[in-house]
């Protein structure tokens, strides 16, 4: 289990069934927020960050990050979401892999997480990094994994040097369409996400237990949550925020409980 101790930045990523779906930290570092949280003077900025699965989509009515608002709002937390996700996105720059001709997560993190100056920040990469674009089982991933280790570790150290919540989550797996040496090296990447959190003591969701979870009790394939075989469709956008919901409210909740216990 990752400790019971909190900083804030939501970053998508892995899945190791032995952990639960979310699973925070306790050294949280935004305790004067939480507590206007609370008292209702100020509202939650969350900045959710990353590719094509945290991006709005016009085939979907509503992501994650626009059905979190109300769904904290349910729970007494005022919030509001900006959605940094871009299709194609992967951790690094541009340089390091440009398949997709577009400003990747170090190339935008100044400019659309941290000039936003956010209280909490989710971080959605993994799928795109690990990927095999000549699509043979000992194929190169776009991005190398000790590179993406590198690059979630900058953007988490990063954060929280700023007092600003850290949640990670593990991506979605993909659906049966995919060969199953792009879910075996995907695995890989979400293994590196878990041992982030533990070693950073960040908030954490594991969104592939989810959906695991999901296909085990509805005896129905997680592939009924995906558009294509990637990218979650409404019922899987709703599942992810209410998941998320509650990782943040147990956050803040701890925060809270935490202060009035000095």
């Amino acid at each position: 289990m990752i400790k019971k101790r909190y900083r804030f930045t939501i970053i998508f990523a892995a899945v190791i069934f032995v952990f639960n779906s979310c699973s925070p930290g306790k050294n949280i570092h935004f305790h004067s927020f939480a507590s206007h949280v609370l008292s209702d003077t100020m509202k939650l900025k969350i900045v959710a960050f990353g590719n094509s699965t945290t991006a709005e989509r016009s085939t979907i009515s509503q992501v994650f990050a626009q059905r979190l608002p109300a769904l904290l709002k349910q729970k007494d937390i005022p919030a509001f979401v900006i959605n940094a996700g871009i299709p194609g996105s992967h951790s690094g720059h541009r340089f390091e892999n440009d398949v997709f001709k577009i400003p990747h997560a170090l190339d935008r993190f100044e400019t659309e997480v941290l000039n936003k100056m956010p209280d909490l920040v989710i971080i959605n990469f993994g799928i795109n990094d690990a990927y095999i674009d000549a699509k043979v089982k000992n194929g190169l991933s776009r991005i190398p994994l000790k590179q993406f280790v590198s690059n979630m570790t900058l953007m988490t150290e990063a954060l929280q040097k700023r007092n600003i919540a850290v949640l990670l989550v593990v991506p979605n797996p993909l659906g049966d369409k995919y060969p199953e040496f792009q879910n075996e090296r995907l695995n890989q990447y979400k293994k590196t996400i878990r041992k982030l959190a533990k070693t950073h003591q960040t908030g954490f969701c594991d969104i592939d237990g989810l959906f695991r979870k999901f296909e085990k009790e509805n005896k129905q394939s997680f592939d009924s949550l995906l558009l294509d075989g990637v990218h979650p469709n409404d019922k899987g956008h709703e599942l992810i925020a209410a998941l998320l919901a509650d990782e943040i409210e147990t956050m803040i909740r701890y925060i809270s409980k935490e202060e009035n216990g000095k």
